[in-house]
């Protein structure tokens, strides 16, 4: 069973995540494997730096994430052509791993973090869609802790769709807005429901 996390920028979705993996999902997230591809030299280093040159590098070669992405949500064209070179890569390495995963174990629960799954209309893909929402007001505040301005914060709040339009296409919603327990305890009724469901 190929289950899909999502849900807004900073709303808990690699905890929940998390959590899945230690109740013994396999896990894969495409953030991760952004990371993974954008290290020097690798694919989509290599992309960024051919389409927009150097300029979003720091002294050690490394990629300047903070840089890029200011850049990218100040601006939907930049953003646009990011997703344009970045987009293909990154799902292409997804269902690489997929399909190593179902190579070794074919009953796996595969439960994959995907921030754009709704904007990208990836859902299609998935057998089964869990949303994580925890609220406007908790985003930002944790956007603020993480050291972005009030400005940063909302170019990238609405850079996404709002989380309860991502609702409309879920199985699931874990509301993670109280105490993480309660989150916790969601996570794994949903969790009990997908066994049951692989039982039948």
């Amino acid at each position: 069973m190929l289950v899909a996390v999502t849900g807004g920028i900073a709303e808990g979705k690699s905890t929940v995540l998390r959590w899945f993996e230690e109740w013994g999902a396999r896990s894969l997230s495409l953030d991760q494997i952004a990371r993974t591809l954008s290290a020097p030299q690798e694919a989509l280093w290599q992309a960024i730096v051919a389409e927009f040159g150097q300029g979003y590098l720091l002294p050690n070669g490394e990629l300047n994430r903070r840089k890029l992405g200011e850049a990218v949500f100040a601006d939907s064209a930049l953003r646009r052509r990011l997703n344009r070179i970045s987009h293909p890569l990154i799902l292409g390495q997804m269902h690489r791993q997929i399909d190593e995963i179902r190579m070794q174990e074919p009953n796996a629960v595969v439960v994959v973090e995907v921030p754009l799954l709704i904007e990208c209309a990836l859902y299609i893909q998935f057998d089964r869609v869990v949303v994580v929402e925890a609220g406007e007001a908790a985003q930002q505040a944790r956007l603020a802790a993480d050291g972005f301005s009030q400005e940063a914060i909302a170019r990238r709040l609405a850079s996404q769709l709002p989380t309860r339009v991502k609702r409309i296409f879920a199985d699931w919603v874990v509301w993670n807005r109280e105490h993480l327990e309660q989150t916790k305890e969601q996570s794994w009724r949903i969790w009990q429901e997908l066994q049951q469901e692989i039982a039948k």
